[in-house]
């Protein structure tokens, strides 16, 4: 199945639910840094435009991770299958941090790109949502 494919499935199914959590705690956490993103490249364009939705977009290919504490469990339970199949293939004798030393090898960059794959799948379909956050007047303190 071809990963886009695979994506709309997981969102049909809510498996991409926490990524889209993640993503809207992400845009208000740095609203500011996003418009500010904006902003500077509007100024390296000298005034072409450049949308909201299309620097935000920017912003999150750049920063490759919109919670890096959830990608982390992410992974760790990745490696933890990776760790419990070979267990099961052996009789239980593998050496865990070997399995995970393996995983990251031939697995890690596969999965984070899938990852920002799969963010910039969500920001699409939550795209009106964000951009609503990215609008809204910072809230002051009173």
């Amino acid at each position: 199945m071809p990963e886009i494919e695979e994506l709309r499935t997981d969102w049909e199914a809510g498996k991409l639910s926490q990524v889209a959590r993640d993503l809207i705690e992400f845009v208000r956490n740095h609203r500011q840094d996003i418009i500010d993103y904006r902003d500077n490249q509007l100024r390296k364009l000298r005034g072409a435009s450049i949308s909201d939705d299309l620097a935000l977009r920017m912003y999150v290919l750049q920063i490759r991770s919109i919670s890096p504490q959830g990608e982390i469990k992410d992974q760790l339970r990745e490696i933890e299958q990776e760790i419990w199949y070979r267990g099961e293939q052996a009789d239980g004798r593998v050496d865990r941090q070997e399995v995970a030393r393996e995983w990251c090898l031939r697995h890690a960059p596969g999965w984070r790109d899938h990852r920002v794959m799969a963010i910039v799948f969500v920001l699409d379909k939550i795209k009106e949502e964000l951009l609503a956050i990215l609008h809204d007047a910072p809230r002051r303190a009173s």
